[in-house]
């Protein structure tokens, strides 16, 4: 039986939540999440099952590298795995008495929705200024045949056309989970 097993897993910035459940459900079945690769590829090693809490973090790549930030987590249990692009992974074993928030790496609503901002400022914002200035216009021009008429010309107008639904599909799924993630924080 094979030890290790490889899973690609694509999800957007705010389903951070979604994500941390699907390494709980791994652990639990005996795969412990090992590495992370972009752009999204977990590595898992067979163990024994076991409730564990995963949990993410978002701060600028120098904060994950930053000793007093990856302390103050182990200070409360948490073991560091990586930090990719901003985002922190962490996990401990589940508490089985949680009155606490000892399972939570934010101590109130108010910790989530400042992580929310902060991934709004650093991610989203440029990703709308990449699909308004470069990925909307080539698009238009592309289907204008403003590019001219060669089968290049073509195919760049239908990488346009891919970039423009799988930026529109994330951008919205993007505004929709904030709105969702805020209105139940507050």
């Amino acid at each position: 039986m094979k030890n290790t097993k490889t899973l690609f897993r694509f999800y957007t910035l705010f389903e951070y939540e979604e994500e941390q459940a699907f390494l709980e459900k791994q652990h639990k079945n005996g795969w412990k999440v090992v590495s992370f690769k972009l752009p999204g590829l977990y590595k898992f090693e067979k163990c024994e099952p076991e409730d564990m809490t995963y949990r993410i973090d978002f701060t600028n790549e120098n904060g994950s590298k930053n000793p007093e930030y990856r302390q103050m987590f182990a200070d409360n249990g948490w073991e560091f795995l990586w930090s990719v692009n901003g985002f922190s992974i962490f996990r401990k074993p589940l508490a089985a008495n949680n009155t606490d928030n000892s399972n939570e790496i934010f101590s109130d609503n108010s910790s989530k929705l400042q992580m929310l901002q902060k991934i709004q400022q650093r991610r989203l914002l440029p990703f709308i200024t990449i699909f308004l200035c470069a990925v909307i216009p080539n698009f238009i021009k592309g289907i204008h045949g403003d590019f001219g008429s060669s089968i290049f010309d073509n195919i760049i107008t239908i990488i346009f056309g891919v970039m423009f639904v799988l930026y529109t599909y994330v951008f919205i799924k993007s505004l929709v989970k904030i709105r969702k993630l805020k209105e139940r924080l507050e």
